[in-house]
């Protein structure tokens, strides 16, 4: 090999290590898997890029193009910068994918594909490091959201009493309902919050607006304290929303033990179609997961499948006739026996329960119009309920008569005569 050329393989060995860093675990993971697991999101696409860096040489022009779809073209010592930042967040998605995948079945599709988290950043949870748990259970929150088999999820944040001065309109969305990145979705709360009024009525009014008109059922997290510093009712906010959007549901989840906090975060989930709980029960990702898996995730619908082929013969007793007949005697004594024999068969399975009924299934050999095969089947039917009523003293009242007009080629056993399409079919119901 050329010198020149084993220089230019080890640029892009140098390369290809500085943009798969550390993560040398991510190349056996293909393509084709991750594609057939979810639908591709912008996310997994930034990911399937890395992946293919990662498998194999990467040019800077590849490199330029992934830190660009990550946040803008690299130039000069940014470049560095940016692609530490692309690594690392797809680094983040990728774990997550791997992980979660082991937890996740494949069998499990979204139930509620749209969440809207409704957090308090009021000055009530300044408190007694009220917020700083709050951020604690967020990150239980995104540790524990499913993969499902038919994508990601898509999920919003709003607070409400972030800030002062707002008063009784102190809410604000900060993340607008997307499929989710679990980075965005955790970098989006504030670290810090000041004495902000809790306006929790407001707060559930923004987030019935953010989810109207999103495809699907919607649900809406309320996390926080439960505290309504303005005079309005959460509960019957929560209830209207409801009324205008069934498909919305909102479950509360109680950070402290306030007394007014209770009351109304148990008022709004009753009212919202949803549950409520205390943080401190639901505190790690395990017991975050399986409340997701119990109210956002449902088992996949699949396909129906094909219908199965008639039986080559009908099931019942049958009873044939001669061509253009309606009675059941025939002029073919074989024939004669034979449909003697199966009413009597009939009847005898007929007398095993009292509460058994006969229905009658009528046929003819599709000879001639659709209008005469339909009369004609159900004179057929009615000629033998007439003669298990007289001979066989069955009632009328437990007798049904079903015509069904032309034979299914279906079920006609391929090379019977044609003597088995013009037939009734007894069939015994217990």
């Amino acid at each position: 090999m050329r010198p020149g050329a084993r220089r230019r393989t080890h640029a892009r060995s140098g390369q290809h290590r500085e943009a798969c860093g550390g993560y040398a675990w991510l190349r056996p993971i293909s393509r084709t898997g991750l594609r057939s697991f979810v639908k591709v999101s912008p996310n997994i696409k930034l990911l399937l890029n890395l992946l293919t860096t990662c498998r194999s040489s990467a040019s800077s022009t590849e490199i330029n193009e992934l830190a660009a779809e990550a946040g803008g073209e690299a130039s000069g010592g940014s470049m560095g910068a940016i692609k530490t930042m692309l690594i690392k967040r797809l680094a983040t998605a990728a774990l997550i994918l791997v992980l979660v995948a082991s937890i996740a079945s494949s069998d499990d599709c979204r139930g509620v594909p749209n969440i809207l988290v409704l957090f308090d950043a009021s000055g009530f949870m300044k408190e007694r490091d009220r917020y700083q748990f709050l951020l604690k259970q967020m990150n239980f929150f995104q540790e524990a959201m499913p993969i499902t088999a038919d994508g990601f999820f898509n999920v919003g944040l709003r607070h409400y009493g972030l800030k002062v001065g707002m008063g009784c309109e102190n809410t604000e969305s900060i993340l607008a309902v997307q499929p989710w990145d679990p980075q965005r979705f955790i970098n989006s709360f504030p670290q810090s919050i000041s004495y902000g009024m809790s306006s929790l009525s407001a707060g559930l009014r923004g987030a019935a607006d953010d989810v109207a008109g999103l495809q699907g059922k919607s649900v809406i997290v309320v996390v926080g304290g439960g505290i309504e510093s303005c005079k309005v009712d959460p509960i019957k906010i929560t209830e209207q929303i409801c009324a205008n959007n069934p498909d919305v549901q909102v479950h509360t989840f109680q950070i402290g033990n306030a007394q007014e906090g209770t009351y109304l975060l148990k008022g709004i989930a009753e009212r919202g179609r949803g549950t409520y709980h205390n943080a401190d029960v639901i505190n790690s990702p395990a017991e975050w997961h399986a409340w997701m898996r119990r109210f956002l995730v449902v088992p996949c619908q699949r396909p129906a499948p094909p219908p199965s082929q008639s039986p080559a013969r009908p099931i019942g007793n049958m009873v044939t006739f001669d061509l253009n007949s309606v009675s059941v005697t025939s002029a073919d004594p074989s024939a004669n026996a034979a449909n003697l024999a199966a009413m009597d068969a009939a009847v005898r399975e007929f007398r095993q329960s009292p509460n058994a009924q006969i229905v009658l299934h009528g046929f003819t050999d599709g000879r001639g119009k659709p209008e005469y095969n339909m009369k004609l089947s159900r004179q057929r039917a009615e000629a033998v309920a007439a003669y298990l009523t007289k001979r066989f003293a069955v009632p009328p009242s437990r007798i049904k008569i079903v015509p069904h007009g032309a034979v299914s080629q279906g079920n006609i056993q391929p090379g019977a005569s044609e003597r088995e399409g013009r037939r009734v079919v007894i069939e015994v119901v217990r």
